[in-house]
C-alpha cells in the first residue's frame, strides 16, 4: 500500500410552470404584495411563524396563529437504524465469498419519531412576476414551483397600479395596491395588512389554524406519525427492509470490525502544521453494522472546508494518528483567493484509529510523492463489478447499467473533469476514484427518454485491489427542454452486486430527482466526524452560539427517506405558519453545526434528500447541467404567459408546457426556501448534494420575470420583490459560488451573478442613499404594511434583519462589495438597539426593535420619515416618553392582555426560538461585526435583555457574533 498519497486532481462539480397565457407581460407581482401578518399565540403555541407579504389574512392575530408547522405525517419514516420502513425494500446479501465470515444483522424493533414542532417564517406568496391573466389556466401549466393550483406563491398575480414604468402592460387593477388595512397585532403593536389582492387571494393562507391548513402536511402529534408514515402521494407503498438472519449478536457501534489496514503512511514531516482533528463515528445504519471484511478497511471519505491560509498554496494535506501518518487522498475543490485551500474531498484509510487529525505540510517533499496510480476505470471493469437499475413502466422494463456506460466511456478515450456529458470525473486517486456516468434505460431497441438516470460510481482500493464500490443511482425527471415535463408513474429497482433497493407504485413528480446509495460489499463500518466548530471558524457558514440538542430531539428524528416525500421540509413552501426550514440554515442542518452529531448529520441528509422531490429542478440537456440564465437570457416561469406569445428569442427559451399529469403535493417557494444542499455537500464530498445546492441557486434566477432579472444578469431587486425573497435567493447563490468547484463551468456562472448582484445593491442604495434614512430597502416591494389607516408606508424589520445576514453571509465568503454593503444595511439594526441612548424617553427604544412591521414614511408614496426616533413616536405614540425598557413600559405593552410584558422584555415573542426578536439576532449578529459605530454597543444591549428563548433543539437563529 501507498505511504503518504497526495491527489489534488479535483474536478468540480455540477452536472414550469408553465401558464400558458395571453401576450401581456406584467410587472413583477412584488409589487402589489400588501401585508398580512399572524404571529403565534403568547401561550403555550411553540415557534411562531413569520409573517405572510403577500395574500395571508391579516385579520389574524398573534392569539389566533397556528401553532408551529409540526412534522408531516405523510413523509415516509425510518427504523432508528436507519433502515427505510416506507415506499421501498432494501435487500442486502453478502457476496458469495464473504458469507461464510458474515456477521449477525439483527436491527433494533424501533421507529424513528419524527422531530418537534416546526420554527419559523410563515407566508406569502412569492413575490411574481407574471401576467395578470395567468390564474385562469393554471389547470395544464402551472408551475412546479407553486403546483397547487390554489396557490398563489410564485404564482401569477394581478398588479398593482403602481407598477414601474418599464412594464409594457400594468395592471389596471388597483384593487391589489389599495388592500384595507388592519392593525391588528395586539401582541407586539404591529400593524397587520388586510390584504385583498383577489389574485394573492387567500389561496395560500387561511392563516388562522395551522393544525387545518397543511394538517396533512405537517403531523401534530409527533409520536403518532413515525411508525407508518403514509407518502404525501400513494406514490410509495410500506417497504420492508430484509435482512439475512445470522445467529450470533452483531458488534456493537464503535466496535472494531474486520482486518484493518495497518498505519503504513510513514512518519509525519517535522514541519507539518496541525489544521483540524477528525472523529470517526460507528455507522448507525444496519446494513453497516454487519460489515463485511472489505467494508471494515474501506477508507473513509468526507469533504472538509479550511479557513482562508490554513493550507497555503502548495501544501497537501496529511492524516495523522499517534505520530504516524496515514494513507491519505486529497481532491482539491475549491481555493481561496490567495490560492489556499478552500475545500478538498478527502479519503483517509484510519486502520484501527478512532480519531486522526489533518497536518498541512509541503506537497513538493520526496517522502509526499504518490505511491500508486490512481484507480482507473478499467481496473473496476476487470472485476465483477455491476450495477443496474431496472425501471417497470406501462408494462415494459427498462434497464441501465452502470457497467455499461462506464465501458462507454472507456471506448470514448477517457474521462474528463466536465466538458464531456458522457463521463465527468469526481474523484482520482489511489484510495479510491469516482465517475459520474449517465446511462440510458433501454428496454429492447427502445429507450425511455422521460427519465434520467446517472450513476456515481466510487471503487475504493485497498491493499492493491478494489475491494468495495459505492453505487449513488440518481433517478431524474428533470430535462428543461426536448421531452414533455410529466409526473412519471414507475417501479424501480437498483441492484448492486448481491445488494438490492425497491420501490413500487412511485410517482415521480416532473422536475424532481432522488438517490440510492448501495454498496458492492457493505457499507464502511465507521464515518468522519468532522469538527463543526472548525467548520463555523471557516466563516463557510456562520458562528452559532454553543449549544446541545437534547437526545430526546436526535433519538426521535427521521435518519432516511424515502423517494418523492417531504420528510420535515413543508409540503408547500408558501404555507403561512412555523416552518423548521426557515432561517440561516434549517432545523436539521444547524442541529448538526452546532453538535457534529451523527444522528443530526443523518437528520440533516434525509430532509436534503427529500428536498430532491421538489419541482426546482431543471438540467440542460445540452450542457448536462443545471440550467444558465446566460445560455437563455430569455426562459422564465414568472412571465411564461407573456413568453408563451412573444415569439423570437422568448420562444428560443421557453420551457415546454405540461398538458396533463403535470400536478404535485409538494410546491417549492422561493421567499421561503431553505438551504439546500450546501452543508450536506461540504461535510459530505458527494456530488449529488453539489448540484441540489445549484439547481436551487439557478432555479431563483430562471423562475423570475427575465426583463426583471434584467435577463443574463440575474438582478434580484426588480425579480424578487419581497426583502426575505431576496435574502434567501442572495444566500443560495453566493452559496453556490463558494462552493461550486474551481474547475466547474458553473463556478463562474454562480461568481459573476453574486458579484453583480451585491454591485446592484451598492449602486442602488449605498451610493445612492439620499432620503433613507433608515438604511433598508424601501422600494415598492418593501414598503408594503400599513399603519394609522395608511396603507404601504411601512417595512418589515424582520425581512430586513434577514437580508442583513445574508448580505454579511456573503461578505464573510469574500464577496467583493458585501462588506460595504453589510456596513450601509447594519445601521437599521444598530439604530433599533442602541437609538435611546441619545435620548432615553423619546429616542427610538429597543424594547421594540423586534417588532412585526414599522411605519417609516407618513402616507402611500410620500418622502421617507427623517430619522427613526420620528418613525418611533409614530408607531408607539403611547411608549413615546415612558423611560426605555422599565416597568412602566412594560405595563402598557401589556395593557392589550395578550402578554404579561416583564420590565426588559422585547416585543415579538422573546422567548420564542422563531419569534422576530429571534429574526432579529441573526441580522444583528452581522451587523456587529460591521464595524459601524455603536454595532458592537447594539449586540451587547441585545444579549443583556431579560427575557430569551432556548435554542438548544431549534437553533436556526442562534446565530452570534465572531
Amino acid at each position: 500500500m501507498s505511504t503518504l498519497l497526495l491527489f489534488g486532481c479535483g474536478s468540480g462539480g455540477g452536472g414550469g410552470s408553465d401558464d400558458d397565457g395571453g401576450a401581456t407581460e406584467a410587472p413583477p407581482a412584488s409589487q402589489e404584495a400588501e401585508a398580512g401578518e399572524e404571529g403565534p399565540s403568547e401561550e403555550g403555541q411553540s415557534p411562531d411563524p413569520q409573517d405572510s407579504a403577500d395574500g395571508d389574512d391579516p385579520s389574524s392575530s398573534p392569539d389566533e396563529t397556528p401553532s408551529a408547522a409540526p412534522n408531516d405525517e405523510d413523509a415516509s419514516d425510518s427504523d432508528s437504524d436507519g433502515d427505510t420502513t416506507d415506499g421501498g425494500t432494501v435487500v442486502v446479501t453478502p457476496p458469495a465469498e464473504d458469507v461464510a465470515d458474515q456477521l449477525p444483522n439483527e436491527p433494533e424493533d424501533g421507529s424513528v419519531v419524527e422531530s418537534p414542532p416546526n420554527g419559523s417564517d410563515d407566508t406569502t406568496d412569492d413575490a411574481s412576476n407574471d401576467s395578470p391573466d395567468n390564474a385562469s389556466d393554471d389547470s395544464s401549466d402551472d408551475s412546479p414551483d407553486d403546483s397547487s393550483d390554489d396557490s398563489p406563491d410564485d404564482s401569477p398575480d394581478d398588479s398593482p397600479d403602481d407598477s414601474p414604468d418599464d412594464s409594457p402592460d400594468d395592471s389596471p387593477d388597483d384593487a391589489t395596491d389599495d388592500a384595507t388595512d388592519d392593525a391588528t397585532d395586539d401582541a407586539t403593536d404591529d400593524a397587520t395588512d388586510d390584504a385583498t389582492d383577489d389574485a394573492t387571494d387567500d389561496a395560500t393562507d387561511d392563516a388562522t389554524d395551522d393544525a387545518t391548513d397543511d394538517s396533512t402536511d405537517d403531523s401534530t402529534d409527533d409520536s403518532t406519525d413515525d411508525s407508518t408514515d403514509d407518502s404525501t402521494d400513494d406514490s410509495t407503498d410500506e417497504g420492508v427492509v430484509e435482512d439475512d438472519p445470522s445467529e450470533d449478536p452483531a458488534p456493537e457501534p464503535g466496535d472494531d470490525i474486520g482486518e484493518a489496514p495497518e498505519n503504513d503512511g510513514g512518519e509525519l514531516p517535522d514541519e507539518a502544521t496541525r489544521v483540524v482533528d477528525v472523529g470517526l463515528a460507528a455507522a448507525a445504519d444496519v446494513r453497516s453494522a454487519r460489515a463485511f471484511s472489505a467494508a471494515a478497511t474501506t477508507p473513509v471519505t468526507f469533504g472538509q472546508v479550511f479557513r482562508r491560509g490554513d493550507v497555503p498554496s502548495g501544501h497537501t494535506l496529511i492524516a495523522e494518528t499517534d505520530g504516524q501518518a496515514l494513507p491519505t487522498q486529497v481532491d482539491a475543490k475549491a481555493t481561496w483567493s490567495d490560492g489556499s485551500l478552500r475545500h478538498a474531498v478527502i479519503t483517509v484509510a484510519p486502520g484501527s484509529a478512532s480519531e486522526f487529525a489533518l497536518y498541512s505540510a509541503d506537497s513538493d517533499r520526496k517522502s509526499l510523492d504518490a505511491g500508486d496510480a490512481a484507480v482507473q476505470i478499467g481496473d473496476l471493469l476487470a472485476t465483477s463489478f455491476d450495477a443496474r437499475l431496472e425501471i417497470t413502466q406501462n408494462g415494459s422494463i427498462y434497464v441501465a447499467n452502470a457497467r455499461d456506460a462506464l465501458t462507454a466511456a472507456v471506448q470514448s478515450g477517457d474521462c474528463p473533469a466536465w466538458e464531456d456529458r458522457r463521463c465527468r470525473q469526481w474523484l482520482s486517486g489511489p484510495l479510491a476514484s469516482e465517475w459520474i456516468v449517465p446511462a440510458a434505460l433501454v428496454s429492447g431497441s427502445q429507450t425511455n427518454d422521460r427519465l434520467q438516470v446517472y450513476f456515481h460510481v466510487r471503487a475504493y482500493r485497498s491493499d492493491g485491489r478494489i475491494d468495495n464500490v459505492r453505487v449513488d443511482t440518481v433517478v431524474e425527471n428533470a430535462l428543461a427542454y426536448g421531452v414533455t415535463p410529466q409526473n412519471r408513474h414507475y417501479n424501480a429497482e437498483i441492484t448492486v452486486g448481491a445488494n438490492r433497493y425497491s420501490v413500487a407504485d412511485l410517482t415521480q413528480y416532473r422536475q424532481s430527482r432522488w438517490h440510492r446509495i448501495l454498496w458492492s460489499a457493505n457499507a464502511p463500518s465507521r464515518t468522519a466526524r468532522i469538527d463543526t466548530d472548525y467548520l463555523q471558524s471557516t466563516r463557510a457558514i456562520s458562528s452559532y452560539a454553543t449549544l446541545t440538542p437534547s437526545d430526546d430531539l436526535l433519538d426521535s428524528v427521521r435518519q432516511d427517506i424515502e423517494p418523492m416525500t417531504h420528510g420535515d421540509q413543508t409540503k408547500s413552501m408558501g404555507n403561512t405558519g412555523a416552518q423548521a426550514a426557515i432561517g440561516p440554515l434549517p432545523r436539521w442542518t444547524s442541529a448538526y453545526v452546532v453538535s457534529s452529531d451523527p444522528r443530526a448529520y443523518r437528520w440533516m441528509l434525509a430532509n436534503d434528500d427529500a428536498a430532491g422531490s421538489y419541482s426546482f429542478h431543471y438540467r440542460d440537456g445540452e450542457t448536462g447541467r443545471p440550467l444558465e440564465i446566460t445560455r437563455h437570457p430569455y426562459v422564465t416561469l414568472a412571465n411564461r404567459s407573456y413568453a408563451s406569445s412573444a415569439g423570437g428569442q422568448f420562444q428560443d427559451d421557453l420551457l415546454p408546457g405540461c398538458p396533463s399529469d403535470c400536478g404535485s403535493p409538494l410546491s417549492f417557494d422561493i421567499a421561503h426556501h431553505p438551504s439546500i444542499g450546501y452543508v450536506p455537500y461540504l461535510v459530505s464530498g458527494d456530488y449529488y448534494y453539489l448540484e441540489e445546492l445549484q439547481f436551487t441557486a439557478s432555479y431563483v434566477q430562471l423562475w423570475a420575470n427575465q426583463r426583471y432579472r434584467d435577463y443574463d444578469k440575474g438582478q434580484l431587486l426588480g425579480a424578487q420583490g419581497q426583502v426575505r425573497g431576496q435574502a434567501w435567493a442572495m444566500r443560495s447563490i453566493s452559496d453556490a459560488a463558494f462552493a461550486t468547484p474551481d474547475t466547474d463551468p458553473l463556478k463562474s456562472y454562480f461568481t459573476d451573478q453574486i458579484e453583480w448582484i451585491i454591485q446592484d445593491y451598492v449602486e442602488s442604495f449605498v451610493n445612492d442613499d439620499e432620503g433613507n434614512p433608515f438604511h433598508v430597502i424601501d422600494n415598492w416591494g418593501a414598503v408594503i404594511y400599513p399603519a394609522n389607516g395608511q396603507s404601504r408606508v411601512g417595512v418589515g424589520p424582520w425581512q430586513a434583519d434577514f437580508l442583513t445576514w445574508s448580505v454579511g453571509h456573503v461578505a464573510e465568503q469574500q464577496v467583493e462589495g458585501a462588506a460595504k454593503l453589510l456596513a450601509w444595511l447594519s445601521r437599521f439594526q444598530v439604530d433599533r438597539m442602541t437609538d435611546w441612548q441619545s435620548d432615553p424617553e423619546d429616542g427610538y427604544c429597543w424594547i421594540v426593535a423586534s417588532t412585526y412591521s414599522l411605519q417609516i414614511r407618513p402616507a402611500k408614496g410620500a418622502e421617507n420619515f427623517p430619522d427613526i426616533a420620528t418613525a418611533y413616536k409614530a408607531a408607539y405614540p403611547e411608549l413615546s416618553g415612558l423611560p426605555c425598557g422599565g416597568q412602566e413600559m412594560a405595563n402598557v405593552l401589556s395593557r392589550d392582555g395578550s402578554r404579561r410584558y416583564a420590565a426588559g422584555e422585547m416585543v415579538g415573542y422573546a422567548d420564542s426560538a422563531t419569534g422576530f426578536t429571534s429574526n432579529l439576532q441573526i441580522g444583528l449578529a452581522m451587523a456587529a461585526g460591521s464595524g459601524i459605530t455603536k454595532a458592537t454597543e447594539a449586540w451587547r444591549v441585545f444579549d443583556e435583555r431579560s427575557v430569551k428563548p432556548n435554542y438548544d433543539d431549534y437553533p436556526n437563529f442562534a446565530v452570534v457574533p465572531r
